[in-house]
């Protein structure tokens, strides 16, 4: 498929299976040229006006075709290697009106460059919700604080096994005090799938909000392949979030099925610490899927009306 194209169905049954990531069953949910969102009457009945995504990837042209390119070599199908205005109108067309514009370094000097590109960018993306990202380099202070205080943006994205990341390291100590200070949320990729890292886990993730106790931190994947633990730490944390992306679906990538299915309990008992995520454009179906499934869940309407949107907007805009 390529760039400007449409999700691509003809070859994917053949490259799902060949992929190192399972799928429950025997059938895969289709990536199909238009969508039928039929997810959105479900969601007017519910009183939801519209979804709030707080797990959307938006990444300069030149970097978002090296990371599909990581996925397309591990047999990951893209469900939406369209444009970026394309990918904003998808986001729309499925009813979610807010969204986040996520993007991370993984080597030192690129932070500040990525923060400069999205403040210039994300006003052309209607409903988008600026975040920054930083890196353990000198000067991080300065470029948060310039994110923060002259850019406006209301949050920062770090991944930990991506970026080889020690969310202990020293040199990120005082960003995360002003960070917490000023109560402007991170969401952190800490958790051991798809793939572990050498900072992944919760043996690394405990000890880091320890040190932090009030900043506001959403943990992505719901902590996955280690949703119990992650889970354990909400009630001592209030400040503390997860959230759903890639996992109440088909496609295993962020734990076993069992496990998954344990964890349904958690978003009752903890529905008012739980967000929405799809991490879109980077999925391989469509994304009504993880929608859908979401709403099929058996959770009380009260705890999809906050996941699918008002825990979202409280944590910005209350």
């Amino acid at each position: 498929m390529g760039e400007g194209e449409g999700p691509e169905s003809s070859n994917q049954p053949d490259t799902r299976i060949s992929s190192p990531f399972s799928w429950r069953g025997d059938s895969y949910p289709s990536i199909l040229d238009s969508e039928t969102p039929d997810h959105l009457s479900r969601i007017r009945d519910l009183g939801i006006p519209y979804i709030f995504d707080i797990h959307t990837h938006f990444f300069p042209e030149t970097v978002m075709k090296l990371i599909w390119r990581w996925f397309d070599n591990v047999n990951w199908a893209i469900g939406y290697r369209l444009p970026e205005a394309e990918r904003v109108e998808r986001l729309h067309h499925n009813g979610i009106q807010r969204f986040t514009t996520l993007n991370y370094a993984h080597k030192t000097g690129m932070a500040s460059s990525l923060n400069d590109w999205t403040y210039t960018n994300y006003k052309n993306w209607k409903g988008a919700i600026p975040f920054g990202t930083f890196y353990p380099e000198e000067g991080v202070l300065a470029y948060v604080k310039k994110a923060v205080e002259e850019y406006g943006f209301l949050g920062f994205k770090l991944h930990c096994e991506v970026s080889k990341l020690n969310l202990s390291r020293p040199e990120l100590a005082d960003t995360f005090l002003y960070l917490q200070e000023k109560q402007i949320p991170i969401l952190i990729h800490s958790g051991t799938a798809p793939l572990p890292g050498e900072f992944t886990g919760i043996e690394f993730f405990k000890p880091f909000l320890e040190t932090y106790p009030k900043l506001k931190v959403i943990v992505a994947h719901m902590g996955a392949s280690e949703i119990s633990a992650y889970a354990s730490l909400l009630d001592t944390y209030p400040n503390l979030g997860l959230d759903t992306t890639m996992v109440f679906v088909d496609f295993l990538a962020t734990g076993k099925a069992e496990d998954i299915d344990r964890s349904v309990s958690y978003l009752e008992t903890y529905k008012d610490q739980i967000y929405f995520g799809s991490d879109f454009p980077n999925i391989p179906y469509n994304l009504n899927h993880p929608i859908t499934r979401f709403l099929d869940l058996p959770i009380s309407d009260s705890a999809k009306q906050k996941i699918l949107h008002q825990n979202a907007e409280n944590l910005f805009f209350k």
